[in-house]
C-alpha cells in the first residue's frame, strides 16, 4: 500500500483537485483507493459531492476525545468502484488546538491507517493549505508527498517550506518521505508559461513530474457536479493530463525506494531557484492575446518552519530568532 500527501502550504494550486482526479483515475486503472479529505474546508467532500455525517467523520478518527473509538472503516463512504472517501467537515479545524499537549499527536493518522481493516492499493491524502498538526499528520503517515506548484512564487516557497517540514520530520523521527512537484493550471498559449516550466524542469529535473496539467475550465466545472473529470467529461484535457500522471505514479516513479531526490535536496533545489531566478522579459513572455503579467523573483526565500514544526513534535512553544520569519497568518 502506497501512502501519498498531497500538499503544499500556498492554497488555490490545485491540491484538491489533483487528489480527487488522480484518486479517480488510479480506480479506473483497477486500482483500490482511499482518498481521505484531510482539509478542514472540506473541499475533497464537497468536491464529491459527499454527504459527511455530522457524527462521524475524519475528525472523530483523529480528534482525541472521544467517547466512543471511530477509525476510518468508520467513516468511510464509497464514491465508485475501487474509489472510497474519509470525508471532513469544518470540525476539523478543531483538531489543530485539540492535539497540541497530546503524548502521540504527531501519529494520530498513521495509527488510524495501520488500524485500517479494509485493504487498499493507495491512500491519497488531502492535506490543508497550511503548517501545523494536520499537515505535520498526513506527512508523519505517507512516504511520498506531491507538491502541485501553479508556477508562481507563492507556490514555489510553498515547496521550501514543505520540504524544511519533511526534513525535520525526518530528524525527529527517521521517517522518510520522497517529495516531488506536479506542475499545474499550466498555460500553453502564453510563451511566459512556457518558459517558467522550462526554467521549472532544467532546476528540477527528476523532482519534478513529466505530467503537467494544463489549464482547463471543465475542471473547473466538476466541482459543480461533484464528479471526477473523467466521469464529468472524459474527452477533456484535464482526463488526459490526469491520466498521464495516474500511469507515472503507477510506473513507481514518486515510490520512495526509486526516487533520487528525498526533501533535504529538493529544498535547496527550490530555494536555489528562487534566490537566482531571472525575471522574464516582457518582449520575449508576451504572446499577443494571451498574454500574462510577468512576475519576477526579486526575493530570497528566506522563511523556515523549523521551529514551528519542533514546537509541533515536541510540544514546545515556538521561539523565533531575529531573522527567522513567523507564519503568514
Amino acid at each position: 500500500m502506497r501512502i501519498i500527501a498531497v500538499a503544499n502550504q500556498k492554497g488555490g494550486c490545485g491540491k484538491t483537485t489533483t487528489a480527487i482526479n488522480l484518486s479517480s483515475c488510479l480506480a479506473l486503472r483497477g486500482q483500490k483507493v482511499l482518498l481521505i479529505d484531510f482539509d478542514p474546508q472540506s473541499h475533497a467532500t464537497m468536491g464529491l459531492n459527499i454527504e459527511c455525517d455530522p457524527g462521524k467523520n475524519i475528525y472523530h478518527v483523529i480528534a482525541p476525545m472521544q467517547t466512543e473509538a471511530v477509525g476510518l472503516d468508520d467513516v468511510i463512504v464509497p464514491v465508485k468502484d475501487n474509489f472510497d472517501i474519509a470525508p471532513s467537515d469544518t470540525r476539523l479545524c478543531a483538531v489543530e488546538q485539540e492535539l497540541a499537549f497530546v503524548d502521540g499527536r504527531e501519529k494520530r493518522l498513521l495509527e488510524a491507517i495501520e488500524r485500517l481493516k479494509k485493504s487498499y492499493d493507495f491512500i491519497i491524502i488531502d492535506c490543508p493549505p497550511s503548517i501545523g498538526h494536520l499537515c505535520f499528520n498526513a506527512l508523519r503517515a505517507s512516504s511520498e508527498a506531491i507538491i502541485p506548484i501553479d508556477m508562481s512564487l507563492f507556490s514555489l516557497r510553498g515547496i521550501a517550506k514543505l520540504t524544511d517540514m519533511m526534513v525535520t520530520i525526518e530528524n525527529a523521527t527517521g521517517h522518510t518521505i520522497t517529495p516531488r512537484a506536479l506542475v499545474t493550471m499550466f498555460d500553453a498559449r502564453t510563451r511566459y508559461s512556457q518558459e517558467v516550466l522550462g526554467r521549472v524542469r532544467e532546476k528540477f529535473e527528476d523532482k519534478v513530474f513529466n505530467a503537467v496539467i494544463r489549464y482547463n475550465i471543465r475542471l473547473r466545472e466538476t466541482v459543480d457536479h461533484g464528479l471526477p473529470i473523467g466521469d464529468y467529461d472524459k474527452h477533456a484535457i484535464g482526463q488526459k493530463d490526469y491520466e498521464a500522471l495516474s500511469e507515472e505514479v503507477m510506473g513507481g516513479k514518486t515510490a520512495a525506494t526509486e526516487a533520487s531526490a528525498g526533501a533535504e535536496e529538493v529544498s535547496r533545489t527550490a530555494r536555489e531557484y528562487l534566490d537566482t531566478q531571472e525575471p522574464i522579459p516582457m518582449s520575449d513572455a508576451d504572446s499577443g492575446p494571451d498574454t500574462e503579467s510577468v512576475e519576477s523573483f526579486p526575493y530570497p526565500a528566506q522563511s523556515s518552519y523549523a521551529a514551528m514544526i519542533k514546537a509541533i513534535a515536541g510540544g514546545a512553544s515556538p521561539k523565533w530568532s531575529d531573522d527567522s520569519e513567523e507564519p503568514d497568518s
